[in-house]
């Protein structure tokens, strides 16, 4: 009796999730979409709507469109309220932090942001993060649950300790404890992954791969790594490390990286390489990568000196595709503002080089979240905790 009644909260818990979920990632839907959706029966879906409305989480509206009804029950629009719990999230970069706080459908209703500094230290790093998340604290509705902070950053990370280890070019900053720090000072959990990493989260929740169990998330700043999702789940490998495109080796014969390998993808194709050949070839300065990819997809020459420039990226991504055989490929972080036609010869070169050819159909897309993909990701690491029943629960249905 007591296994039966174990499994039997257990299933109850899971359904609640499942309904919660499919209402985060659409943002609304009427009982009969849930019904259909979720695959529970119309009773189970109308308790659990009917404790979420009871709890202040839901209310109904009107479908967009749609007037007043004469005769019969409408199909009621199931949305969250304003005071529904929110999630704040924090991208730690090598140029800043970038903080937002955003409700459960990853709608942003507050942004932050704080350059770093020459000569940063780990605790003023510490305190200016700590400082954009009470900031947005201050922006929550009265009575507003925050649900926690997820935090999206460079690496190498220890997400098992919450700490940010020793990324390159960051002013020598190492063994950050980034989730202790920001947890004793704001009172929720706190939660940290690698910024593609959320970058490819925020796309399988949120975005443009929503529908697709397979993809990958480049992005390309300073740096270059990948997020993988292999049947819905999120790649972190053995220690955490999966994902560093930027290290494969693509001229064993070239310039030494900063690894101490020789022809790293990175010493080829970063933001940083791109803007120093642009200036020595075009003989100009541009401001940021966003006005050299303008400059090269308003020039047939450019594009093409553009396109020659990516061209290890298109192999290492070949390559890549031959691994994990994916549906899409979408370039986000500043890899986001390349020319649309640069994005197909990149898709021509992978598919021309996959095993599977033309039949593979891999499609090479930007990030629906542009150069901000990490910070919508790192709110969505707190709401897939949630929809995981690993935090929030009772915030929302009022049980441990």
């Amino acid at each position: 009796m007591k296994t039966r009644g174990v499994n039997s909260e257990q299933t109850k818990k899971t359904n609640r999730l499942l309904v919660l979920r499919l209402l985060s990632v659409t943002g609304g839907a009427s009982r009969t979409e849930l019904t259909r959706r979720v695959g529970l029966t119309k009773m189970t879906v109308s308790n659990i709507t009917a404790d979420l409305l009871r709890n202040g989480i839901l209310r109904e509206e009107l479908p967009a469109g749609q007037k007043a009804p004469g005769a019969g029950r409408p199909q009621m629009r199931l949305c969250f309220t304003e005071t529904a719990p929110a999630v704040i999230g924090v991208w730690i970069s090598r140029d800043g932090c970038t903080a937002i706080l955003a409700d459960l459908s990853l709608k942003v209703l507050e942004t932050r942001f704080s350059p770093l500094s020459a000569g940063e230290t780990a605790d003023l790093l510490l305190e200016r993060a700590a400082g954009l998340c009470g900031e947005l604290c201050g922006a929550l509705a009265p009575g507003q649950p925050l649900l926690g902070v997820g935090v999206a950053s460079v690496g190498p990370l220890d997400l098992q300790r919450g700490l940010i280890l020793n990324p390159p070019n960051f002013g020598g900053l190492r063994n950050i404890p980034v989730c202790a720090a920001l947890s004793s000072r704001l009172h929720v959990p706190v939660f940290l992954e690698n910024d593609t990493n959320a970058g490819a989260l925020a796309e399988k929740y949120f975005g443009r791969c929503s529908a697709c169990s397979n993809f990958v998330y480049v992005g390309l700043t300073n740096g270059l790594s990948a997020g993988i999702v292999l049947r819905d789940a999120l790649l972190h490998g053995q220690h955490g490390f999966a994902g560093e495109l930027g290290h494969t080796v693509v001229d064993p014969a070239g310039e030494r990286c900063y690894c101490g390998r020789r022809g790293c993808l990175e010493t080829r194709v970063t933001v940083s390489r791109l803007l120093r050949e642009a200036e020595r070839e075009w003989g100009r300065a541009f401001a940021d990568f966003g006005a050299l990819c303008r400059f090269c997809g308003q020039s047939a020459g450019a594009e093409d000196w553009l396109a020659g420039q990516l061209e290890p990226l298109g192999l290492a991504l070949a390559n890549l595709a031959n691994l994990v055989d994916p549906d899409c490929i979408l370039l986000g972080h500043e890899g986001a503002g390349l020319p649309d036609r640069i994005l197909e010869r990149l898709a021509r070169r992978i598919n021309a080089e996959v095993l599977a050819g033309e039949r593979a159909g891999i499609r090479v897309e930007r990030s629906s979240f542009g150069a901000l993909a990490a910070v919508y990701g790192a709110a969505a690491v707190v709401l897939k905790k949630v929809f995981d029943g690993e935090t929030g629960y009772s915030c929302f249905f009022g049980e441990a």
